[in-house]
């Protein structure tokens, strides 16, 4: 496309009238064409960009790099800083037919010549006319189509076509939804998916390879219901039958689904009349259904102090974080060095009524999927885990506490599972106390369990207000939406709270080795381990020791070059 004054530079009068496009006078010859876009250069600069839009849209229209005269006429419209164009009213000369027939349908096709510009009818009432006569154009060609097609048996014995056209198909629906969700769903600023906008383009990619291609217009109740039937069933996939939360899940990624396919322009596809009120709640098996007062399983003080025993000082720092914090993986993973103050008598302790001294240090976060903050008191065991990570991610050049020696964030924002790493260290963690012959029945459960510890903790001793709080799930206080607005959020009694549990878990804490941040390989369990040491420091020799541990006399040397014996 040929122009010129691109940097838009004025004339004389101090009119921006640059050119753009070409033309093809009454001689035949082609000429550039020049608009007069004002005085005012940043409305001359609007305008030229929609103009540019303009004429693309015309040379895909015409065929040739040209101006049409019909997207000339526009073009003049929009120099003029008119961006809604009234569509006119043409006669028989101008369609070729009834104007009242043909006028919606000019319209609705130069809409799609000229998606750029915003074409208006300028007769409204006869645009309502016209659009009512073409939909009964269409239902009558419709009816006398589905006729043929019965006659010569194309058409199944029980089916019918639609009264309407619904142009597309499911999978064609579900790609633009797809558009739509990624375009919602990145963080400001950037074209970063967020975790939350993975998770659903993975549902969207599960429902194109549950549910067949079918046309938009064979998508009604019975089908809409079979496909909510398929996922109230809790299929099974590659890891076994759809847990109870992942089936909800998708049961609700549809209906948003099936919400958006109603309301957007891209598609003529209407909701079925009782879909919206369909019983959708997922059931439960006979396993889940469970008559007992704990609904929510933790480890035990004795099982987290299994648990320390056996922990590298990476794994005591996720684990000390989780009892301290009550934090998961996502709120771990975001910690930076910023957000930490070792060595702070909190500044607001009058205000907050607590007694606060310079020996106290605090975490202050940001939940990362609500935004509200969160502030807790750090236990003296956790400030030394939090020194050690402070020091570790210097030396790796990290702001993030949890990094990979290489720098590798641990919370992989980009991946499909931003927390697997933090999943993958906790299995670790599990396999390696199963090793131990004690211990080989330990309970395995998941690493969230650790960010329910200190809130089930809080609201058997404390108060349920504490455990909200602790967890930063924003008002701590349900019975009164509006108290944020009048007072401050109780953290001193947090803070409080915190100090006193502290001694609840100190076998947890003593559980750790004399040195809690050492960096030592594991050649065997930390329960043959101390056998090992036990019987060296009975003296027997380091053959009878490896018969009796069922080790080598190398890990035995080992032992005793370690320890000094």
């Amino acid at each position: 496309m040929a122009t010129r004054d691109r940097d838009l530079r004025p004339d004389a009068q101090g009119r921006y009238r640059p050119y753009l496009g070409w033309k093809k006078g009454a001689d035949g010859v082609r000429r550039q064409h020049r608009f007069n876009l004002g005085t005012d250069r940043k409305e001359a600069e609007r305008r030229l960009a929609k103009l540019r839009e303009l004429y693309e849209d015309n040379c895909k229209a015409g065929g040739m790099d040209c101006w049409t005269p019909l997207g000339l006429k526009f073009a003049e419209k929009v120099a003029q800083g008119e961006f809604r164009i009234p569509y006119p009213v043409g006669g028989e000369d101008y369609y070729g037919e009834d104007p009242i027939v043909a006028y919606a349908q000019w319209l609705h096709r130069e809409r799609g010549r000229f998606p750029s510009v915003d074409l208006v009818p300028e007769h409204p009432d006869i645009y309502e006319k016209s659009r009512q006569v073409s939909k009964w154009i269409v239902e009558g060609r419709l009816q006398g189509l589905e006729r043929e097609m019965r006659e010569v048996g194309a058409i199944e014995p029980g089916r019918t076509l639609p009264e309407q056209l619904i142009p597309g198909t499911l999978h064609e629906a579900l790609d633009h939804y797809s558009e739509t969700v990624r375009s919602h769903n990145v963080f400001p600023g950037t074209a970063d998916l967020k975790p939350y906008g993975r998770l659903r383009l993975e549902r969207v990619k599960r429902f194109k390879q549950a549910h067949d291609d079918i046309p938009l217009h064979d998508l009604t109740y019975d089908a809409c219901t079979a496909m909510f039937a398929h996922w109230l069933g809790r299929p099974v996939g590659q890891r076994g039958p759809t847990s109870r939360d992942n089936s909800r899940h998708h049961v609700g990624e549809l209906m948003r689904f099936f919400r958006w396919l109603d309301r957007t322009d891209k598609y003529r596809w209407q909701m079925p009349r009782g879909l919206d009120g369909l019983a959708r709640k997922v059931p439960k098996t006979d396993a889940e259904r469970k008559l007992s007062v704990i609904t929510k399983q933790v480890y035990s003080v004795k099982e987290l102090a299994t648990l320390n025993r056996h922990a590298t000082p990476l794994e005591r720092l996720m684990l000390y974080l989780g009892l301290n914090c009550a934090m998961g993986a996502s709120e771990m993973g975001r910690l930076v060095a910023g957000d930490v103050l070792l060595g702070h008598a909190h500044e607001h302790a009058e205000r907050l009524h607590f007694d606060s001294t310079e020996a106290d240090s605090f975490v202050r976060f940001l939940r990362p999927k609500t935004g509200v903050f969160g502030e807790w008191l750090l236990w003296p065991e956790t400030v030394v885990m939090v020194r050690w990570a402070l020091d570790r991610c210097r030396r790796i050049g990290s702001d993030l506490l949890l990094v990979s020696e290489e720098g590798r964030p641990w919370y992989n924002e980009a991946a499909s599972n931003a927390q697997y790493k933090f999943a993958n260290t906790w299995t670790r963690l599990l396999d390696r106390v199963r090793k131990s012959p004690s211990s080989s029945d330990f309970r395995k459960l998941p690493f969230g369990t650790l960010r329910d510890t200190l809130p089930d903790l809080l609201r058997h001793r404390v108060g349920d207000d504490m455990a909200s709080l602790c967890l930063a799930h924003g008002s701590p206080f349900h019975g009164d939406n509006l108290l944020e607005c009048y007072g401050n959020k109780p953290y001193g009694r947090l803070h409080k709270a915190l100090r006193e549990l502290r001694s609840h878990y100190a076998d947890v804490f003593a559980a750790a080795p004399e040195d809690p941040v050492e960096e030592q390989k594991r050649y065997i369990s930390v329960e043959v381990r101390d056998m090992v040491k036990s019987l060296i420091a009975e003296g027997k020799s380091a053959p009878e020791i490896a018969r009796e541990c069922g080790v080598s006399n190398m890990t035995v040397y080992r032992v005793m070059g370690r320890y000094d014996y």
